[in-house]
């Protein structure tokens, strides 16, 4: 079983979700409540905070993540902001009003013998909306703990890790875990919350029994147990940051493989501890200025697209990257430094399923274009984006696909055993393309770039770290276009871990090299 077999990287994943919902949710409720309490006591607060937190509240999720990044960064900083954004609106609107549905002549009695303001919060106001904004409380609980599923797109951690993680591999189980993981902890937050509801609405009132003040503080004090348990079991890997080094990856199998075979090789051959920070949505987008800010400290990035998205650099006319040049101008506009090319070159392409090849011969791009009015094409989000992807390619080979449909990159294959679509873009070492007996169509006009494979690392880090240069520099050309496939293969298709595959492959490395 999957949770026995990988027991400690989902209690850590199981740490970090605790930790990160848990500390939203205290922040949120204590800023709900204030802006609650804020708006029922001033009409003019009224008219500006509550349309604002409904506006907030219409913002998707992962949008708000990504807008954010410019701003804060990625990783807990974001994730907290944008918990705190959502959690709100349940917040103040349950507060305000509960506050707002106290009956007016308790509160006209409560004047008439005397109360002044403070009293009539304390002993009126707070006690009757208890179980009005407890019933937010729930609600917010059980959001906050969903919500931050999707923090491990930023790089925050979480449950979420082991869904995203599943998805872009392909691995079922993981995908089932996490998700099981998050429903079971909203089920037991909110469970949580409703123990000591009612019992708690008397304490505040003075009415509850010894029993009951006991039920409500042993709630808390296990509460807070198991959030410094969770903190201890997670410290580990955040302590000592003067000898750490953070490592990237992008939401693919690969990039999985890539960023476990970098971190494994450090930490085997040196005593510096690796953060992995993997699978972080948007890819190059979020993870190069999170470089440039210090967040992160390598990770495997491809000529094309360092060329092009991150340089902002046409391509010459060969359309082949000078990768002497982007060297100097990462180091120059950076202080990035790229240390070689790991050897395969995961490039674009087109890919059709071979029997239809066969019934067009279909063999390049220019055959497909003649035949592109019977095609469903199908492609992720970035690749109808990106200039270098859709929209030169149809400007140089003039497709006139049937129908377009845009889903997430690690779909495509699945569209297409499906049949939504029966033509998609492809990387050029996919593993899926010999699973589902796919035809690689040729770029007959070289329309797309090369691909080429390395490392990017921070300047600084090597600076600190002066030993990472060599070693990681013996990855350079060690890993072939077939090898990568196969690696590729291992996961996606034959299920493995990409722990596990990171391993087999520096041991194989390890013995070549000792030969």
């Amino acid at each position: 079983m999957i949770l026995l077999d990988r027991k400690e990287y989902f209690l850590q994943l199981l740490s970090e979700h605790l930790l990160i919902s848990f500390g939203a949710l205290a922040i949120t409720t204590v800023i709900g409540f204030l802006l609650g309490v804020w708006v029922f006591y001033s009409a003019k607060s009224r008219t500006f905070i509550l349309p604002l937190v409904n506006f907030l509240y219409t913002i998707p999720s992962i949008a708000m993540f990504g807008l954010l990044i410019p701003l804060v960064g990625i990783g807990l900083k974001n994730a907290l902001i944008v918990l705190l954004l959502y959690g709100l609106l349940p917040m103040v609107r349950s507060t305000y009003t509960g506050l707002a549905e106290v009956r007016p002549d308790i509160v006209e009695a409560a004047k008439g013998m005397g109360a002044n303001k403070y009293q009539l919060f304390k002993d009126i106001y707070l006690p009757l909306s208890l179980p009005a904004i407890l019933s937010g409380l729930r609600i917010t609980t059980v959001m906050l703990v969903a919500l931050t599923g999707l923090a491990a797109l930023i790089g925050a951690g979480g449950l979420g890790q082991a869904i995203f993680r599943g998805l872009n591999t392909m691995n079922t189980p993981m995908i089932v875990a996490g998700s099981l993981g998050v429903s079971l902890m909203a089920i037991l937050s909110d469970q949580w919350v409703g123990v000591f509801e009612n019992r708690l609405v008397r304490v505040v009132s003075n009415n509850a029994s010894k029993r009951e003040k006991r039920i409500v503080y042993l709630n808390m004090v296990v509460l807070f147990v198991v959030l410094f348990a969770a903190a201890v079991y997670t410290w580990p890997s955040q302590s000592n940051k003067s000898n750490t080094i953070t490592v990237a990856s992008k939401p693919t199998s690969e990039q999985f493989i890539l960023g476990e075979i970098i971190a494994q090789l450090i930490e085997n051959e040196t005593d510096i501890k690796v953060i992995r920070k993997f699978g972080i949505g948007g890819g190059t987008t979020n993870i190069h200025p999170a470089m440039t800010n210090g967040e992160l400290d390598l990770y495997v990035e491809y000529t094309g697209t360092g060329w092009m998205n991150v340089l902002n650099e046409k391509l010459p006319s060969n359309n082949q990257v000078d990768f002497t040049l982007m060297q100097k101008k990462y180091q120059e506009n950076y202080n990035m430094k790229w240390l070689g090319l790991l050897g395969f070159n995961n490039t674009y392409a087109l890919a059709i399923p071979d029997s239809l090849a066969q019934k067009f011969n279909i063999n390049t791009f220019s055959n497909l274009a003649n035949y592109s009015n019977q095609f469903d094409f199908g492609a992720e989000f970035d690749f109808f984006e990106r200039s270098d992807a859709y929209k030169g390619l149809v400007k140089k080979y003039n497709f006139k696909f049937a129908s377009l449909h845009e889903m997430d990159i690690n779909l495509r294959y699945n569209a297409m055993v499906e049949g939504k679509v029966n033509a998609i873009d492809a990387f050029t070492t996919d593993a899926k393309i010999v699973a589902l007996n796919l035809k690689v169509l040729t770029d007959d006009k070289n329309y797309f770039p090369s691909y080429e494979a390395g490392i990017v690392v921070r300047e600084e880090v090597l600076e600190r770290f002066p030993q990472l240069e060599n070693l990681l520099t013996q990855l350079n050309q060690k890993i072939t276009t077939q090898k990568m496939m196969q690696l590729n293969y291992e996961v996606e298709v034959q299920k493995k871990d990409p722990q596990t595959v990171a391993k087999l492959f520096l041991q194989h490395l390890k013995s070549n090299l000792n030969e």
